[in-house]
């Protein structure tokens, strides 16, 4: 299997069209979705789009960890999200492009295909997903907005078995622009231009231990937890608009910046990056995070409460 390295420089040396276990993949720098395609969808639009032809509901959880009960939206198809991410250096990163186009295509989405994403709690799994087909360039993914909690505390209709995945042909179109390494964040902690966003608990981000870490975040850093800008953990519907924008405005991270965002692992951060791009942000995606940060003693930590 051809692998593929997930820093800047790498994806920005993938030859121009490589074919790996026949899949086309095109190394294009793509633009990301259009505004006719929201970031952000309500369980109303989602009911109401269900039967659209190009539209696919994709259920996303760990599916090794579901405890209890498990309720799916009729017609979504499930991806477990350890088809998606890959331990084996440093933790939680996006494993090889060819597997996820395998991976994506085995349930059904097409290059053309509108997917909507949601899961159980936490919300940065779905989020996750969703940063993963960013990535890859497809044009058409949204988030359903407060996850399987909100819907069934709307007392929509539920299923106990996903639906059967017709298969798909997934052509990536890596987006060289949206992932950044450790180098490229180094290079403009002085940037006034950049705002750099933790969503780590702000224990962690002030200078809690983590093993085999340094206490602390990367300098000049501002923190949000992903999970502040949650109704509940539930219930994983973000807070409104002008709330939203406010805590972003606090961390730093005010309009015309490019956001880069990042956590411990990259979990986390994916819901950061979401919110970001529901509200017309630049952003980019760190995915190293903390766990590559933290362990390398020539790049540069503070401790304490954000600067901002």
């Amino acid at each position: 299997m051809m692998t593929f390295s997930w820093s800047a420089e790498a994806i920005s040396k993938v030859p121009i069209l490589t074919v790996v276990a026949g899949i086309c993949l095109s190394a294009h720098p793509a633009e990301t979705q259009t505004l006719e395609v929201p970031v952000l969808v309500s369980t109303e639009w989602v009911a109401g789009h269900a039967e659209d032809p190009d539209l696919l509901l994709v259920h996303v959880e760990m599916s090794q960890m579901q405890r209890g009960p498990r309720r799916f939206i009729p017609g979504a198809v499930l991806l477990d999200y350890h088809l998606i991410e890959d331990s084996s250096g440093l933790p939680i990163e996006l494993p090889p492009v060819d597997a996820l186009a395998l991976a994506l295509g085995a349930i059904g989405v097409g290059s053309e295909t509108h997917v909507v994403l949601y899961g159980p709690a936490p919300a940065h799994l779905a989020a996750r997903a969703f940063v993963t087909l960013e990535v890859l360039g497809h044009e058409k993914v949204s988030l359903m907005d407060g996850g399987i909690g909100a819907w069934v505390a709307e007392d929509r209709a539920v299923v106990d078995v996903p639906a059967e995945p017709e298969a798909a042909r997934f052509v990536p179109r890596l987006n060289a622009d949206l992932m950044v390494d450790a180098e490229w964040v180094a290079a403009r902690l002085d940037d006034a231009r950049i705002a750099i966003l933790d969503a780590r608990p702000p224990g962690q981000f002030a200078g809690a231990t983590m093993p085999a870490l340094r206490d602390g975040h990367i300098p000049g850093a501002g923190n949000i937890f992903y999970g502040d800008f949650l109704e509940s953990e539930e219930v994983h519907r973000l807070l409104p608009e002008d709330e939203v924008r406010e805590m972003l405005a606090t961390a730093g991270a005010e309009p015309g910046k490019t956001i880069v965002s990042y956590c411990q692992i990259g979990m986390r951060a994916s819901y950061n990056y979401v919110v970001a791009r529901h509200l017309g942000y630049d952003v980019k995606f760190y995915d190293g995070s903390w766990a590559e940060w933290g362990r390398r003693a020539d790049l540069p930590a503070e401790t304490g409460p954000q600067r901002h």
